[in-house]
């Protein structure tokens, strides 16, 4: 006969079956709300450096227009934009330089006017969601800039605005 000791010692330690598919289930639960905030952050990620990269380019635009260089070139008459290659957008250098494979550069209104734009088409190397999209920085008359893009709002940095037409 077995005594209660003996007893205690028989049950089973671990988990059973339900408490293994209620843990699953909620790591299914947390994994459906997780993955799709992470896919929206790469691509505001992915974006607003497209974004800063093109709008570190108005620096360069309004040397020109201050020295009254308009033509882009690297002639000592010419604006040279200083354009640096990324793999995050697609555009071919507007000064003749030959670019690595799979890298652009954004592309200026030629010539530079006080209406100026800098624009960038998205490359392949990024979230699928705003791939082939359009990001313009247009100059106004008085020097102010405006960012637009037909990216998704919800990838966008809030001083850049949603434009369906671009």
């Amino acid at each position: 006969m077995l005594s209660t000791q003996d007893c205690h010692l028989s049950r089973q330690l671990g988990f059973t079956l339900i408490e293994l598919m209620i843990v699953v289930t909620i790591i299914g639960i947390l994994a459906a709300i997780a993955i799709p905030q992470y896919q929206i952050y790469v691509g505001k990620t992915q974006a607003t450096r497209v974004i800063n990269e093109l709008g570190q380019l108005r620096l360069s635009v309004e040397e020109c227009l201050q020295t009254g260089k308009t033509v882009i070139g690297v002639d000592t008459d010419e604006c040279d934009p200083r354009t640096t290659a990324s793999n995050f957008i697609v555009g071919s250098s507007q000064i003749g330089v030959v670019l690595p494979s799979n890298m652009g550069v954004a592309q200026m209104t030629s010539p530079l006017t006080l209406t100026t734009s800098i624009t960038a088409i998205v490359s392949t190397q990024v979230t699928p969601t705003i791939v082939g999209k359009k990001i313009e920085w247009l100059r106004t008359s008085n020097g102010a800039w405006s960012c637009s893009s037909n990216i998704e709002a919800v990838y966008l940095p809030k001083f850049c605005s949603h434009d369906a037409s671009l």
